[in-house]
């Protein structure tokens, strides 16, 4: 019997964040033929991660597509497997050097200079493990740049945003926003009115995903033979 991938995202009302999702999960599934991949959600859109579960049999892994420990969404996700023995709960996506890799790459294809002071910002922070995971993908993001990065959050614990950027100002450089999101939503929405000279996109850009970005997810589902397996074959 396949095993069987289910890609799990928040879900999301912008017509642009529900192709960039849909296309990784399609990205996925090319890349891993000897298992069958579908999406699911936990809130938004359908179908919903509790009925994909229910209506599904054999072993299935939940690839949480979350940048950052999310306490509820956690909680559901975990009630949702605890249905079925043979089904588990993968690590999320990030943080992860990968991500911060692609941050990077966002941050050049949007004109971000060694002089500029960057602040990378999350949408949402629900408490001390999310905030521990949101710093340490800015420690990355700042290790991968060269240079330092200052963190703010839209909504949740942690510096909030306006407070982030008003820090940023006083160097009297011009800020730069790395966004923390993997693509175009209500949250990704917000971090784009804050009012900094340049907002990056999100890590799922226009287009086919980014190769490194399928490569994650599998190693989270943890079906690659071989390590680099997947990234070989699609670089």
């Amino acid at each position: 019997m396949r095993t069987r991938i289910i890609v799990c995202s928040h879900g999301t009302t912008s017509h642009i964040g529900r192709s960039a999702i849909a296309s990784l999960v399609n990205a996925v599934r090319r890349q891993a033929p000897s298992c069958e991949v579908v999406d699911a959600f936990v809130d938004v859109q359908q179908p919903s991660l509790a009925d994909v579960v229910a209506e599904t049999s054999g072993p299935r892994i939940i690839v949480p597509l979350l940048l950052n420990h999310d306490c509820e969404t956690s909680r559901l996700m975990n009630e949702v497997a605890a249905t079925d023995p043979l089904v588990r709960v993968a690590p999320a996506m990030g943080p992860d050097w990968v991500l911060a890799e692609i941050g990077v790459r966002r941050l050049i294809e949007a004109g971000a200079k060694p002089s500029d002071t960057i602040v990378m910002v999350a949408p949402h922070a629900d408490g001390s493990p999310a905030l521990t995971d949101v710093s340490k993908a800015a420690r990355l993001l700042s290790a991968v740049w060269g240079g330092p990065v200052h963190v703010g959050v839209v909504n949740g614990v942690g510096t909030p945003v306006e407070d982030a950027l008003d820090v940023a100002r006083a160097h009297n450089r011009r800020v730069v926003v790395s966004m923390y999101a993997l693509a175009s939503g209500e949250g990704a929405s917000a971090i784009g009115r804050l009012g900094a000279d340049v907002v990056t996109a999100p890590l799922l850009g226009a287009g086919a995903p980014d190769p490194r970005l399928v490569s994650l997810a599998l190693e989270r589902a943890d079906v690659l033979e071989t390590p680099g397996e997947v990234g070989s074959a699609i670089r």
